[in-house]
Parts: C-alpha cells; structure tokens; sequence
C-alpha cells in the first residue's frame, strides 16, 4: 500500500498521459494500493493542473501531441511550486541518448513501457523512497543544447502558426466586417426587384462569387420568380463560373424560396462559401419578407387615401345638399330682378336712359349669380391637396356669405371679430372652407329658434385660434366624446351623414392643427379650430 505524505494524506499522483488504455492500466494499479489519481491528456492540461493540484509525483508520457514530453518537463521545471517536484517519464524511447535527454529535460528518472505490472507500483514505490537517476555533467551539456535547439525549433514553429492564425484571424474580422456590411445593405431594401435585380449581383463578387441568384415563391400565386433576369441576347448562364451551392430562404421555418451562387474564389473553401450563402440568404428571406410586407401596407395606405379622399368628397356633397334650399334662394333673387327687368324692356316703351339703368341692374344680378355658381363648383370640385399661404379672416367670410341669407330667415344674427394683425396660414384653402362651412351650417342647425353666432380669430401661441360659439342648447356630455366618431349625428336622416365633423377633423389634423369643443347645456357651443402658423413667411414673386 502507498505510505501517506506529510499530514497524513494519501499520495497525489498526475498521470499525464494521451492514450486512454495506458491511463486505464495506471489507474487500476495505483488506486488499488490507495493512491490518489489525478489525469490529464495532454502537456498543456497536465501543466495546468500541475500548477493548480501541486501533486507529489508526476507520471509523463514523453510522446505526448501538441507539446511532448521534453517540453512539458521543462515547463513544468520552470513553476516555483514544482521546481523540486518528483517527476518521472514513463516512456517507449529506447534509442541510445532517449534515457540522457529524458533526465535532461527535468526528470528524476523513468519507466519503460510497456509497463510491467508487477514491478510497477514497486518502482513507482522507490521513486517515492528517494530514488534519482542523473545524468554525468560532461554529458548534459551536449543533451541542453540539443533541447534548447529543439525548444527553439517548436517555438518558431508556435510563432508561424500563430502569425498564419492571426491572419486567418483579421481575414475572417474582415469578412464578417463585410457581411455585416452587406446585411444591413441587404435587409435595408425594400424594394424586391432593386434587391434581387441589382443588388445581390454587385455584392457577389465582394462575396467571392462570380454570381448569385435568388428564387422567391410568389405568396400570391406561388410560382417561383427567378432573379435577376438574363440579359436579352445572352444565355442563362453567362458569367455564371465556378462549382454552385444552393441554400434555401427562410422566415420562421417557413421556406420563401433559395439562393444559389457559382463560386469563383479559390481562396473560399466550401465550408466557408456555404456559410456565408447562408448567412445571406437569411438576410435576403427577411428582406424579401420585408418588401412584401412594405408593398401589402403602401397598397392599403393608397387605399386608406383613396377611401378617406371619398370621405371627404361625399361629406362636401353633403354639405352641398344642406345648403340647395339656400343657393336656389341666392339664385332666385337675382334671377327675379333679371327676368323682371328684361319682361319690363320688352313689354314696355322705356326710354334710353331707363334701359341703360336696367341693364345695370341686369348686369349687376348677373355676375351675382355667376359667383354664387362659382363659389359653388369650387367648394364641390375634387382636387388635390395644395395648399397656399392666405389671409384666414378672407377664407372665413367668403364661406360666411354661402349662410348669411340662410341665417338671416332663420333670425341669427352673425357677429365677425377679426384680429386684423394675424399672420398668412398655409392651407388647402378649399379644404378649411370645407370645415368652416360644416361648422356654420351645424351652428345653425343648433338654434332652430333664433339666436347669435359668433366667428372670431386671434393669435394663439404658434397657432391661429378660429372660433364658432352658438347659442343653442348644446350639446349631453355623453354625445361629446362621439362627435368626431364617423357616422355619429343626432340630426334626422334627411339632414346629417355623421360625416361632417369626422372629415373636419381629419382636414384639420393634416394641416397640423387640431378642433376644440366646449359646451353647456343651455347655454351653447364653441367650436375652435387651430392652425399652426407657419415657420417660415411666405415668398411672394
């Protein structure tokens, strides 16, 4: 049985050791007589654990991979903590000077393999008792030199590997560099034919590849589009050199399609060349899923536009068919002084000066009309957004004058108090008359029986402060938080759409202004619609 060290603790041994069935045997035999048995497989992990279990014997195998048994001695040798460690090789050497460039490398002895089990414990048994073997001073100074020749020999060879990892190393940096490059250039795009068309074929060649393709299955029909296209009047595979790899595109699990490219770099070894095609074709998945995605949601905003442009045309038709009984009277008026007087030049003898004042009159009537019907086709007709900078007080009183008769037989009297020192407004003037005209004509439907409206402007901040108070009943607090809500409206069938507050509102927000409201039961309500006024004034040609 092995004797405790001091402390009474068992003998720690450190078999160092490559080949498993050698370090099998060794365990067996050790344990067994009450050793305790550390292991490692190779030089650097014997050193490392040398230094960290400072054990009391070391068995080393002297053909050991990456750093052998002559080199592993010396290193161990050079630690503070195992300069006096026992250290024994156990070695299958047997030429003449193995045994000399053993012990010169820092072994107190060895064991030859293979290992004779019966007299092994007991050797190793002796090593413990004290046993050394030395090499004679004349003949360890040829036996250094030829281990420090070998040492340097490993060591510029270290220094070689590690130059050629090292550039393996920055090439790969910049490769990655470069992928992170192209990645963000790829699942930036958001258009499939410039990313497949024109994108992918000029990145190839920073890739290594003398072409890329890309299939993309179609999530509309499900056939699979090619891209890009061959050139009309050359063949399909023109300039397409090298072996191909084809990898498939994926979102989610979900194949899109596949990437394919024709390797033209020697330098790109089949490993890499696949995982950078994959490492592509992930970001062309997830582009591609982009793209569609982008073109799904620019198709529902043009329908979105589209739909709320019909929003907008139908509440100003609305609003056209509030206001007939009121332009056919603005048109029967005038429409009466004209046929009177022109019944009065026919039917009776009238002299010169008589005619000349009632074709004045005519006249006069005439143009009336043709502003009214103006007025009119200019408010109805759908247009464009085009805004203009203009004076708010002006756009305000020409949409006053579409009411005023109206407001006039209704008994309302309209009160105008305009700050004269406002800035110019850039606005779709159409547009804000639009909004002007459906909050007069709702504040006249609001006081059936009479009553005052009131129109005012004035500076507000940044903004410009348009207000219309009525003095009708107003409006429940429950109906406030639904005004603005298409299709709400408290008006009969035949008067309202619900459309015109909810348009407002939208005309009023893509100026960058907002709509107000404040009401009292009884006592009425205050609509207050606010413009920004612009940064920069107005240029005028």
């Amino acid at each position: 049985m092995a004797e405790p060290v001091g402390g009474g603790k068992p003998v720690k041994v450190l078999h160092i050791e490559d080949n498993a069935d050698n370090r099998r045997l060794v365990r067996r035999l050790l344990v067994a007589e009450g050793y305790q048995l550390l292991e490692a497989e190779d030089g650097l992990e014997g050193i490392d654990k040398a230094v960290r279990e400072e054990p009391d014997l070391i068995l080393l195998d002297i053909g050991l991979p990456r750093f052998d048994g002559y080199e592993a001695a010396a290193a161990l040798r050079a630690f503070p903590s195992l300069t006096t460690t026992l250290i024994v090789a156990l070695t299958a050497y047997t030429n003449p000077g193995d045994r000399e460039r053993i012990l010169t490398a820092g072994c107190n002895g060895y064991i030859a393999k293979p290992i004779d089990v019966d007299r092994f414990t007991g050797v190793v048994a002796e090593f413990l008792r004290g046993k050394r073997e030395q090499v004679e001073p004349a003949q360890q100074t040829g036996y250094l030199r030829e281990l420090n020749q070998k040492l340097v020999q490993r060591l510029f060879k270290k220094i070689q590997e590690l130059e050629k990892a090292n550039r393996d190393l920055t090439a790969r940096s910049a490769q990655l560099e470069s992928l992170h490059r192209i990645g963000e250039q790829i699942t930036s795009q958001l258009s499939l034919q410039t990313l497949a068309g024109e994108l992918l074929p000029s990145l190839a060649s920073a890739l290594g590849f003398s072409a890329l393709e890309v299939s993309l299955v179609d999530p509309d029909t499900g056939r699979l589009e090619v891209w890009p296209l061959p050139e009309p009047g050359k063949p399909a595979m023109a300039g397409r050199e090298g072996r191909m790899l084809e990898v498939p595109t994926a979102i989610q699990g979900r194949v899109t399609g596949r990437l394919r490219a024709w390797v033209a770099s020697r330098d790109l070894s089949p490993d890499d060349a696949e995982q950078i095609l994959r490492i592509v074709a992930s970001q062309v998945a997830v582009a591609a899923e982009n793209a569609r995605l982008y073109e799904g949601l620019r198709r529902q905003m043009e329908d979105l536009r589209q739909t709320q442009a019909q929003l907008v045309q139908s509440a100003k038709l609305a609003a056209i068919g509030e206001l007939a009984a009121n332009v056919a009277h603005e048109i029967n008026n005038p429409m009466t002084s004209i046929l009177g007087y022109a019944t009065l030049m026919l039917d009776e003898g009238v002299d010169a000066t008589t005619v000349i004042e009632y074709l004045k009159t005519i006249q006069s009537e005439a143009l009336r009309i043709r502003e009214t019907v103006r007025a009119l086709l200019d408010f109805s007709r759908q247009r464009d957004f085009i805004t203009e900078h203009v004076d708010i007080s002006q756009a305000i009183k020409d949409t006053l004058a579409l009411v005023r008769r109206h407001a006039a037989l209704s008994n309302i009297a309209v009160e105008e108090k305009y700050d004269p020192n406002l800035p110019p407004v850039e606005v779709d003037v159409p547009q804000c008359k639009q909004v002007f005209l459906n909050l007069i004509t709702n504040a006249l439907d609001a006081m059936p029986h009479g009553g005052t409206l009131t129109v005012t402007t004035a500076r507000d901040g940044d903004f410009i402060r348009i207000g219309f108070a009525d003095t009708g009943g107003g409006i429940p607090e429950a109906n406030l938080a639904r005004i603005f809500d298409p299709f709400f409206t408290t008006k009969p069938a035949v008067k309202g759409t619900g459309l015109g507050l909810s348009v407002s509102l939208g005309i009023i927000q893509s100026h960058g202004g907002t709509i107000e409201v404040k009401s009292e039961m009884g006592k009425g309500s205050v609509f207050s619609v606010k413009l920004p006024i612009p940064t920069k004034p107005p240029t005028f040609s």
